[in-house]
């Protein structure tokens, strides 16, 4: 039976293409569900910012009546003038099991991108590396992050055998606090304070957070601009993303690190783990879905660390101790042991390093593929 590809227009289609992975991956332990709503405002020209300098298109695959995979081609002016190199992104990525589906999908986006000039096509990535990045290669069998893609172990074959090759590489760890953090992590940021007149600054309600934020934005595109993945976010992206997130998190696991000048040369952003909140609420925050994410915000077991950031100049000053020092107390007063890493690239070996004594396990994998056009 022949594959159809139909390109996404209105709304109609929209929700169709965002729910198809509710059904694919229905009632699997490790898939945590997004929100409906945020993923179709999340491709919508009229309410994500990210349109103002990309474009996309997204399509579905349909067989005997029935929808069977879906993907996005993305393209990012920022991106490109960034790496100064005509590239394309695709990410949304999910099929069934047959590889005239999966290879209907691609080559569709292949094509669309060839006639936009681009000449590689990678992926899965979405807008920006604050959208969910990476196809899954090893650890199938455990729940992750919620900001984290979720795929069949059967994708990565289809890609290769596609002709896609290895593009970036990330890991997360994961690793169990004991019930005091080792002392010698307030030592270093003992020593730090008096040598370097560095402070923790601690935003104490969300309107501190929210204020603070334009400044932790800067210093992210500062400390990740010359990462690979990296794409820069517009000041509109910016506020888009605190508007978006600044209710999932606590004013206690976000560290701020302020040099004598109280200028912000480092940061922290860690939060409870949402993800089985999410699998409860599928895809809805009303009329449930809100409990459970509030509950979970004040009694998960389990913490995840989400972004950490320290200045060029900062850096071997001790401050990536003194955001872990603080942010693993704050997890042990919350009666959080089990710590999850958000994915991180694997040649990262200065923050992988900070954890070394505390065991950490590598229990996944993923990587971005890409292809010449």
């Amino acid at each position: 039976m022949k594959v159809e590809i139909r390109e996404v227009h209105g709304k109609s289609d929209l929700k169709a293409f965002v729910r198809f992975p509710f059904r694919l991956y229905k009632n699997h332990p490790c898939w945590v569900p997004p929100l409906i709503k945020a993923e179709i405002n999340t491709l919508s020209p009229g309410v994500n910012p990210a349109f103002e300098h990309s474009k996309a298109a997204l399509f579905t695959a349909w067989k005997g009546g029935e929808m069977v995979g879906r993907i996005a081609g993305l393209i990012n002016s920022l991106e490109i003038e960034h790496i100064a190199q005509n590239h394309a992104r695709f990410g949304w990525i999910d099929f069934i099991d047959e590889e005239e589906v999966s290879s209907a999908l691609l080559t569709t986006v292949e094509d669309w991108a060839r006639a936009e000039g681009m000449a590689l096509l990678k992926g899965p990535f979405g807008f920006n590396q604050l959208d969910k990045t990476a196809m899954l290669i090893e650890g199938f069998g455990t729940r992750g992050p919620m900001g984290t893609i979720f795929n069949y172990a059967y994708y990565p074959r289809h890609l290769e055998k596609l002709g896609y090759t290895k593009d970036l590489e990330w890991v997360e760890v994961e690793f169990y606090l004991g019930a005091e953090f080792p002392a010698r992590y307030q030592k270093i940021e003992d020593l730090a304070k008096q040598r370097y007149g560095i402070q923790v600054m601690q935003p104490r309600n969300k309107s501190e957070l929210r204020n603070i934020g334009k400044h932790l934005f800067g210093l992210m595109m500062e400390t990740y601009r010359t990462l690979p993945g990296f794409c820069p976010i517009s000041q509109k992206q910016q506020e888009n993303y605190m508007n978006n997130y600044i209710s999932f998190l606590r004013t206690d696991f976000v560290q701020v690190i302020t040099g004598k000048n109280a200028i912000p040369i480092g940061f922290g952003v860690s939060m409870p783990s949402l993800s089985r909140a999410m699998q409860k609420a599928n895809g809805r925050l009303f009329p449930f879905g809100i409990f459970h994410l509030l509950h979970a915000r004040r009694h998960s077991d389990t913490g995840e660390l989400a972004l950490i950031g320290v200045s060029e100049e900062w850096r071997k000053k001790g401050v990536h101790g003194i955001i872990f020092n603080e942010t693993g107390r704050a997890f042990i007063r919350a009666g959080m042991f089990r710590i999850q890493v958000n994915p991180m690239l694997e040649f990262n070996s200065n923050v992988l390093s900070l954890w070394k004594e505390f065991n950490p396990k590598i229990y996944k994998r993923r990587r971005t593929y890409m292809k010449k056009l």
